[in-house]
């Protein structure tokens, strides 16, 4: 075969196998986050923050106004779940935006966690999923609020 036709082949291959593995990688992220579809509902008012330096990942603790239950310490396989709670406070397992404040309300809902408008931010929703990276997971076990 000719060198000139070696490297389209090559940069062919290498774009098909991109392809497959970003595939392959959103069909396990979506199988493993169908965990989260577990009817569990809160919401409470922010009283501590803990950020790493990951990307702004951190904990949030919450006092809890409201629950659909009292205890979620449910765990995984591979991976820990984005929230717990025990009682009346919750940890979100998550990353921190800069304008979140202490006395902020948010509310999750299975997979999305939902930030109330206060004066220094609008009203925002992002989804939640399970926590995989390992670095991540080393922080909650360290700095977790339970335990």
């Amino acid at each position: 075969m000719k060198s000139w036709i070696r490297f389209p082949i090559l940069i062919c291959l290498f774009i098909v196998m991109v392809i497959c593995i970003n595939i392959n990688s959103e069909e396990n992220t979506n199988r493993r986050n169908k965990v989260l579809n577990n009817n569990i509902e809160f919401t409470g008012y922010v009283t501590d923050l803990r950020v790493s330096n990951n990307h702004a990942f951190g904990i949030i603790q919450l006092k809890l106004t409201e629950s659909s239950v009292n205890i979620f310490n449910d765990s995984l396989q591979s991976g820990i779940y984005p929230y717990k709670i025990l009682g009346d406070v919750a940890e979100v397992y998550t990353t921190i935006s800069g304008d979140l404040d202490y006395n902020d309300t948010i509310s999750v809902k299975s997979k999305e966690i939902i930030y109330e408008q206060t004066e220094s931010h609008p009203k925002y929703i992002s989804g939640l999923n399970v926590i995989e990276d390992s670095g991540n997971i080393k922080y909650v076990k360290k700095k977790t609020f339970f335990d």
